[in-house]
């Protein structure tokens, strides 16, 4: 019965049992707590560990990327890496587009002296296109970027040198001549492929005619111009194999002198590459591994700017 002696003496027995169990469970808790406190705590350390890690990675990585730039400038200054430049001069002396020009659109005044102002200055005005410059994707894309849209990642890329010079003396037809798909086909068998982005660079053996405004134009009795370019079945082939950011070239165009659409610039330019025209000392440069450095005036809404450009050779 619940209320006899004998079931009294039950629940008290299962009272001091319960009692005897309790220190039992607080201690079964406590070590849990403390292995999850352990737990925690080596989570946390190895958290810190690991991105002490990174950070110790990214600051060797700086360090190795600036070492890199310093060892850059430090074989340039020891010579060891040859900066060739690849640009004319300019003055009223250097050929130009002779359509619509009787002379020289280049002009150069005095604008301050140092006998009257104290310091020296000049008025200079020309054309976008004069002289060793830049042709942005604007000058035959209507939808192009303009010179100071273009990326400055793009003003820096390897070269690859297609020379063509040797037919100077063999070909009678040089003057006209276009690099061909055989031309192209022949560099890479040579040299290899052409890697995505590069700049490709046509050396014609054309800029040793400057400065003259009758041989570099070269016009004839009817007002023709004629001197090397590229072909556009060659464009077309640059443009599905390389894709290059740039074409360059030691003529006054990347067109052929005799072109009146300029089918290889609406081509080229319309796929968002840039021209470099007027280019020198092409010689200097290797086939490939030279890295070419374009660098135009950032004018606001140019179709092209005059330009400095310079190739690092590494001797």
């Amino acid at each position: 019965m619940p209320g006899s002696p004998q079931a009294q003496a039950g629940n008290l027995a299962l009272a001091r049992a319960m009692r005897d169990r309790e220190p039992i469970r607080q201690l079964t808790d406590y070590a849990k707590v403390r292995q999850a406190r352990f737990t925690m705590r080596l989570i946390r350390i190895q958290i810190q560990a690991f991105l002490s890690l990174s950070l110790v990675f990214v600051a060797t990585l700086d360090a190795q990327q600036a070492d890199d730039l310093s060892r850059v400038f430090a074989e340039i200054r020891s010579d060891r890496i040859q900066v060739v430049d690849l640009t004319h001069p300019l003055d009223d002396q250097s050929p130009y587009w002779p359509e619509g020009q009787a002379a020289s659109p280049f002009h150069a005044s005095v604008a301050a002296t140092f006998e009257k102002d104290g310091y020296f200055a000049r008025l200079i005005t020309m054309p976008e296109h004069f002289g060793t410059h830049m042709d942005a994707p604007a000058h035959f894309d209507p939808k192009g970027m303009t010179v100071d849209q273009i990326p400055v990642e793009e003003f820096l890329s390897e070269a690859m040198v297609v020379n063509v010079s040797g037919r100077w003396k063999t070909d009678p037809d040089y003057r006209d001549y276009r690099v061909t798909v055989a031309d192209l086909d022949e560099w890479t068998k040579v040299h290899g492929a052409m890697p995505r982005g590069c700049v490709v660079l046509l050396r014609t053996g054309w800029g040793s005619l400057w400065p003259s405004q009758k041989d570099y134009m070269n016009p004839d009795s009817a007002g023709v111009l004629h001197f090397p370019g590229l072909s556009l079945e060659a464009a077309k082939w640059l443009l599905e194999r390389v894709h290059p950011v740039a074409i360059g070239i030691d003529s006054p165009s990347v067109d052929y002198g005799p072109s009146k659409n300029f089918e290889v610039h609406h081509l080229t330019m319309g796929a968002g590459l840039y021209h470099l025209e007027n280019l020198i000392h092409l010689g200097a440069l290797p086939p490939r591994g030279a890295y070419v450095i374009a660098l135009p005036m950032k004018l606001a809404g140019g179709s092209g700017s005059p330009a400095r450009v310079l190739a690092l050779v590494r001797k």
